[in-house]
């Protein structure tokens, strides 16, 4: 083995090893990108290396990235925080200008890379489950054992986006035609973990992909009678969900109830008590029909946990979801698997028996009913994220060109939370805007942003010829994926960022599968 042909050897170890640990191990994502700059360095060849430059400048613009963000150091008062991150962001300088000035993969060696993120992605899969089955866990977040269960759900979407793309390169005089029903099969497996997880950015991100997808064929591939029928399917596929999400929401906001009884006792003869404007879950009001006292009773009987006021209030919202009244008879009337879920802190029915996009929808009903009623944001993730998007634009309008300085911005963010009294000041501090646009504002100013909009558009103005569908796709899926979430300020979302794009997009141009 000549010492070239052991280096690019080297070069594709440390790249699967990388795609493997994406998944899986925050060690390994810090490990083997030194390991792949030091081989890099070992190889000596600059001439080769300034040749490749030449032919793939426009790998600089991605790496300037790392340079156009530094403009937030300029007047930054917290360096330690400040050098930590711009430590933990070298890789967006650093990763382009390795993959450009390196010899390309091949087809092969990029089978191997997709590969290893695939089956590396399918193992957590069945790990996460395995474990969700075997702990008790107090949120379907905590299923996600190796990293979180945002960024594991990106992960899951490329790696259908992979198989996808496998399955429909595969021909049968290819030889890989014999893999062709395995990488659907995967992708199924796949799509059933991100909807048991209850990952729903990452449901929506596929769906949007689909879609562009089956409106790119429609518009350049399909001859008229397969676009009638993708069209067709699309819009079927359209009314379903939107149709689905409307009765969902009619289901739970309209009142099945008639006219409280307010002279009514219960079986006993004990008298029930109402609220006077209350909410309404399931189509029933939460609280009315409420006996406190024959509550606790009958809860001692069925149940050796604490009554206590958490208890309290998922007891109620649980037989609420049922349409029962709230006292010992509902109680009695339980069976032993409802008594459990209201252990493990169920409070509707239909988390545990509705399935996982149903929970989903009710939690968000439920979080926005108690932001109406009481101005109540902890219980939904979205109204969360549109308050921390409110006090961020309060702080960027005082520092729109330069932000506050790299290091100050979640300093800067709390603050703001305090000073406007918000309900989750304090709670969870340091988090970030949970928008990465905004967060990269906050810190840095306007022109690190505008640059950041400039590099996801750029490619598809001046590089057409080399965006292929798996680009299309892994570009889309990052930049939805940073509306909602902080995604390049957490490992996994960096690793993805700066393996998969520079590989994606520099690979030769008559590389295409």
């Amino acid at each position: 083995m000549s010492r070239a042909e052991f280096h690019h050897k080297f070069y594709l170890l440390g790249t699967v090893t990388l795609a493997v640990a994406i998944p899986l191990s925050h060690f390994l994502m810090g490990l083997a990108p030194f390991l792949l700059l030091l081989n890099w360095l070992a190889e000596w060849n600059w001439e080769e290396k300034r040749t490749r430059l030449r032919e793939n400048w426009q790998g600089l613009l991605f790496a300037a990235f790392y340079l156009v963000y530094a403009i937030g150091l300029v007047h930054t008062t917290g360096w330690g925080a400040a050098g930590k991150e711009m430590l933990s962001k070298l890789p967006f300088l650093l990763s382009p200008i390795v993959v450009i000035t390196s010899k390309p993969f091949e087809n092969k060696e990029l089978r191997w890379i997709f590969g290893a993120f695939v089956l590396a992605t399918l193992f957590g899969c069945f790990w996460n489950f395995g474990y969700a089955q075997t702990h008790t866990l107090g949120d379907f977040r905590e299923m996600s054992y190796f990293i979180d269960h945002i960024r594991f759900g990106l992960c899951v979407v490329m790696s259908v986006v992979f198989c996808i793309h496998y399955f429909n390169i595969a021909s049968d005089t290819d030889p890989r035609q014999k893999f062709r029903y395995i990488y659907l099969v995967i992708s199924i497996l796949l799509l059933a973990y991100l909807i048991y997880s209850q990952t729903l950015s990452g449901i929506l991100i596929l769906m949007v992909i689909a879609v562009c997808y089956i409106i790119y064929l429609i518009v350049n591939k399909a001859d008229r009678r397969t676009k009638w029928i993708l069209g067709s399917v699309t819009a079927l596929l359209l009314i379903a969900v939107t149709g689905y999400i409307a009765y969902i929401t009619y289901d739970y906001f309209h009142v099945k109830d008639p006219a409280p009884d307010r002279s009514a006792l219960t079986a006993s003869g004990n008298p029930y008590t109402f609220e006077e404007e209350p909410m309404v879950e399931n189509g029933h009001y939460i609280g009315n029909y409420v006996c406190e006292k024959e509550l606790q009773t009958a809860w001692a009987m069925r149940s050796d946990s604490v009554y206590d006021g958490l208890t309290s209030a998922t007891l109620v919202r649980y037989l609420n979801s049922l349409g029962l009244r709230k006292d010992s008879a509902a109680v009695m009337s339980l069976s032993d698997e409802d008594i459990r879920n209201i252990e493990n802190h169920n409070a509707n029915a239909w988390y545990v028996r509705g399935g996982n996009a149903r929970r989903a929808l009710y939690e968000t009903l439920f979080g926005i009913t108690l932001y109406q009623k009481y101005g109540m944001i902890n219980e939904s993730s979205l109204l969360e994220r549109v308050e921390l998007w409110r006090a961020s634009w309060q702080v960027i309008r005082e520092h729109w060109l330069l932000g506050v300085g790299i290091g100050n911005q979640r300093t800067a963010l709390d603050q703001q939370l305090e000073a406007q009294q918000s309900p989750i000041a304090g709670k969870r501090p340091g988090r970030g805007s949970h928008n990465q646009f905004l967060t990269y504002w906050l810190a840095a100013g306007i022109i690190p942003v505008l640059y950041l909009c400039f590099l996801l558009v750029y490619p598809f103005a001046a590089m057409k010829k080399r965006i292929t569908f798996v680009y299309f796709a892994f570009i889309t899926t990052m930049f939805l994926s940073m509306l909602v979430e902080n995604t390049l300020d957490v490992q996994t979302g960096r690793m993805l960022w700066t393996t998969f794009l520079p590989i994606l997009l520099f690979r030769p141009i008559t590389n295409n599968q």
